[in-house]
């Protein structure tokens, strides 16, 4: 049994996915690593007033005083209990879990060491594995997608990155191969391709922290995106071991992929290398209203090293652009809401989606947060992490909004909005 006196540390749960469920009549709390350091465990509601007083402000004793209880004895017995198991399975912050994070830290600097090759987990699946097949699927939708783009109101030499969706090819292929004509536009009118292309796409099944990149080469039909593993190298340096800590997540994770896919398809993007980094949720700044650098101090610091690595880089001569895979809204049965998808909704989508997207074109990335902050990102726009990252990195980012349009499906209820942008500096 652990010590529990009033001496102990102040017990404090770890950032986690709780959720209550109902099984069998019974109510549980149920508890999910995203990180994966532990397995889900369950913990029966009624512990839920304890759970609450486990923050790490609270010594053992103090706990034990907030809970209301009419029997003080059993609550003991039951706190000891908890807390214990809670520790045994790496679920509280304390000096058991600093040192299996250590250890999984040492684990992953030895798999950093290694080459690796993260296989295309979606060819077969999602589009052609054949290089032929998949030319062939995407070529059409390509030259459909061209048709639909402005003239650029930017010089081409002066693009730094795009925003591309990472949507299925079948709904949104037209949008998403187009999407990288400024890219491919900067690299004919510089003459230079880009030396390092930094992937920031999104974590759909979530990670602990805010980042996760990973130092594997991309494997595609039409080739192998390599790692930019010097770039990578002096960003963990910055970071630390947890920025590849949840580097599994990447295994079955397609939005890196897909542009992975698109950065081999064209002849101007093949030699590039990539770093690929997965963004999280600003879930703490989005509820208090705060800007993410302020509200997680994390992110701030992850941003600083961004700008410092790049900038590094760039002094020493290479040419870094950056490509920001994600989707707008995802609405719908799928998603947890089975309001029925009309028209009218369709359009307050839309008009939701050009309010963020004309902060981002203009570069206010304070009116862009405040846009989500206002219902918590009640349309579940995936953009939020990737974009304002970027424009708080390179404050004079500006972007023009090439096109938009949603994959709606009436029978199953859902739709998701994707746009695409051009990224530069004036």
């Amino acid at each position: 049994m652990k010590d529990l006196s009033p001496d102990s540390p102040h017990p404090r749960l770890r950032a986690l996915q709780i959720s209550p469920v109902s099984e069998d009549s019974e109510e549980w709390f149920h508890f999910h690593d995203r990180s994966g350091i532990t397995p889900d465990v369950r913990v029966p509601r009624e512990f839920g007033p304890l759970l609450a007083q486990l923050d790490g402000t609270r010594s053992i004793e103090e706990i034990l005083r907030e809970v209301q209880t009419d029997d003080p004895a059993r609550l003991r017995l039951w706190a000891e209990e908890m807390i214990a198991e809670l520790d045994e399975f790496y679920l509280l912050d304390s000096p058991r879990f600093a040192a299996r994070q250590s250890e999984i830290d040492a684990q992953c600097s030895s798999q950093n060491n290694a080459t690796g090759v993260r296989a295309a987990a979606f060819a077969g699946l999602s589009y052609p594995e054949n290089p032929d097949q998949l030319r062939d699927f995407l070529e059409p939708k390509l030259a459909r997608g061209l048709k639909n783009l402005p003239p650029p109101l930017y010089d081409a030499k002066n693009v730094l990155g795009i925003v591309t969706p990472h949507i299925d090819f079948t709904r949104g292929g037209h949008l998403e191969a187009a999407s990288y004509r400024p890219l491919l536009e900067n690299v004919r009118a510089t003459g230079k391709p880009f030396d390092t292309l930094v992937i920031l796409g999104i974590a759909h099944q979530g990670i602990s922290y805010p980042f996760c990149a990973t130092a594997k080469d991309f494997a595609t039909p039409f080739g192998l995106a390599e790692c930019d593993q010097e770039w990578l190298k002096d960003l963990r340096f910055q970071i630390g071991p947890k920025l590849t800590r949840e580097q599994k997540s990447h295994e079955d994770e397609h939005s890196i992929e897909f542009s992975a896919v698109f950065c081999q398809m064209f002849d101007e993007l093949k030699t590039s290398k990539i770093v690929p980094i997965l963004c999280g949720g600003f879930w703490h700044s989005l509820q208090s209203g705060e800007l993410p650098e302020n509200a997680e101090p994390e992110v701030g610091a992850f941003i600083e090293a961004l700008r410092e690595v790049t900038q590094n880089h760039q002094a020493q001569g290479k040419k870094i652009g950056f490509i920001a895979s994600v989707d707008g809204a995802h609405v719908g049965t799928q998603f947890g809401d089975d309001t029925s998808i009309t028209p009218t909704i369709l359009q307050k989508i839309r008009d939701e989606d050009a309010a963020w997207i004309s902060a981002m074109e203009s570069g206010d990335r304070a009116r862009f947060h405040a846009h989500f902050t206002k219902n918590e990102n009640a349309l579940n726009v995936d953009a939020h992490p990737a974009l304002y990252t970027l424009m708080k990195a390179f404050p004079r980012l500006r972007a023009q909004k090439l096109d938009y349009d949603q994959a709606f499906s009436a029978g199953a209820n859902i739709v998701v909005s994707f746009a695409s942008l051009a990224l530069f500096e004036p």
